[in-house]
């Protein structure tokens, strides 16, 4: 099982790392995550399946 710490996660949202943490606290949404100590991990499959949900499709029903 592969997982990815908090700095690593931040980077690939390009987001800062206090950014991160402040959306951990106020219940925003990020990724799945676990504590292991003082640590938040996230497996590296979970965090790549939610980065893939966040994306919401292009509305082609307009025509012009």
């Amino acid at each position: 099982m592969e997982t990815m710490n908090l700095d690593e996660v931040s980077k690939v949202l390009k987001i800062t790392k206090a950014t991160a943490r402040n959306r951990l606290s106020q219940g925003l949404p990020m990724p799945p995550s676990f504590k292991v100590g003082r640590n938040r991990l996230f497996l590296t499959s979970e965090f790549y399946l939610w980065m893939a949900q966040q994306v919401k499709p292009i509305n082609n029903t307009q025509q012009q």
